[in-house]
């Protein structure tokens, strides 16, 4: 499935991104192919709000390059700036399709994982994270080193939807958040060969639904892949 508009209202628009393309661009790469740069053709006022960094546009939040699904947009500054206080208040709920590698484990830079075994019931996976590995590009959870115990907790919420793949259900998120969440319980995803996926053509990771209220409106939209 290639990019495409999911819903368009007065003040936001829902897309659909394809796997292997960046959400927004670097700042070194700003004519590159992204979700953004197909949106604004079509909307181009979506360039002119955003936060600290302009380049970003009205993208409320970001897709890793592979994962595939759901990302909100904003169409004017107003909008935004109301959403990315939905975002900080947790009231934007996003939940995720996980296909994942069962009984592999990635034990270098992982604490001991302390909560239920997802597929043996709804589970919530909660830590901080660090950066980890050659020039921080990976995280790893974190919940007993009080040296990286700081700044905001991250959950993850993850329930079963059949014998291969998991639900998982969060707020505001970190970067890799379900990514490395998953591969600590052992349950990487599969094509994540950074987190101890098995290999695969296809990412497993899809952004299936998100929720949020319209600025304009004040009604509650659900909007699902």
């Amino acid at each position: 499935m290639t990019t495409k508009l999911l819903f368009e209202g007065p003040d936001t628009l829902v897309y659909w991104k394809e796997s292997g393309i960046p959400t927004v661009p670097l700042r070194t790469t700003i004519d590159g192919r992204t979700l953004l740069s197909i949106a604004a053709a079509y909307y181009p006022e979506i360039r002119c709000c955003h936060g600290v960094n302009e380049w970003e546009g009205g993208v409320i939040h970001r897709l890793d390059n592979m994962t595939k699904g759901i990302v909100l947009v904003a169409r004017n500054q107003k909008a935004y700036d109301a959403l990315m206080q939905q975002q900080k208040k947790d009231m934007i709920q996003k939940e995720y399709r996980a296909a994942v590698t069962r009984g592999r484990f990635l034990e270098e830079g992982f604490e001991p994982y302390p909560y239920l075994d997802p597929f043996e019931g709804s589970t919530l996976i909660t830590s901080y994270f660090r950066s980890f590995g050659p020039g921080g590009k990976s995280v790893r959870p974190v919940v007993s080193n009080k040296r990286f115990m700081e700044g905001r907790i991250y959950t993850t919420m993850v329930e079963v939807e059949d014998e291969s793949n998991l639900r998982c259900t969060i707020t505001r998120g970190f970067r890799h958040q379900i990514r490395a969440h998953l591969a600590w319980a052992g349950y990487p995803i599969k094509g994540d060969t950074q987190y101890g996926g098995e290999y695969s053509e296809d990412f497993g990771l899809e952004a299936v639904s998100i929720s949020y209220i319209e600025p304009c409106s004040g009604r509650k939209l659900t909007i699902t892949a």
